[in-house]
């Protein structure tokens, strides 16, 4: 019996090892400072993590932007939706090798999905695409 408690604690230990160093692979990716950029709502800081231009869709209405014009589309959201939190739902690869997030933040006008695609270009994530879904 303590042979059976001793193995599922060390399988637990396992996973939970693997589950860490998916977080840490996570931080590691550029993503930390991108949902903390969301967080805060800084679309300075957020758009140090652009990519030359960005597709941005806030509410069904999207665009394709310069950097500058993306920081400036940002910077107006988050000042009419005040973030409050920034929850992770989901991460992943694409085939192509692209990084993507997928994340919850509740703002002072409601709760939005939110959709952050990024390629890494020399060495950094560079986002591509933002879709903000209320």
């Amino acid at each position: 019996m303590n042979k059976m408690i001793n193995n599922r604690l060390k399988r637990a230990f396992f996973l939970f090892l693997i589950l860490l160093s998916g977080t840490i692979s996570l931080k590691a990716q550029g993503f930390e400072s991108i949902m903390n950029s969301f967080k805060s709502g800084d679309a300075s800081a957020l758009a140090s993590n652009f990519d030359s231009y960005v597709e941005i869709t806030i509410k069904s209405s999207g665009n394709s932007y310069s950097k500058n014009q993306a920081e400036m589309v940002m910077r107006d959201f988050f000042n009419t939706n005040s973030p409050k939190s920034f929850a992770l739902v989901h991460q992943g690869t694409s085939p192509e090798g692209a990084k993507y997030f997928i994340a919850n933040m509740s703002a002072s006008t409601g709760i939005y999905r939110t959709y952050v695609y990024a390629k890494t270009m020399a060495g950094k994530l560079a986002i591509q695409e933002i879709r903000i879904d209320q």
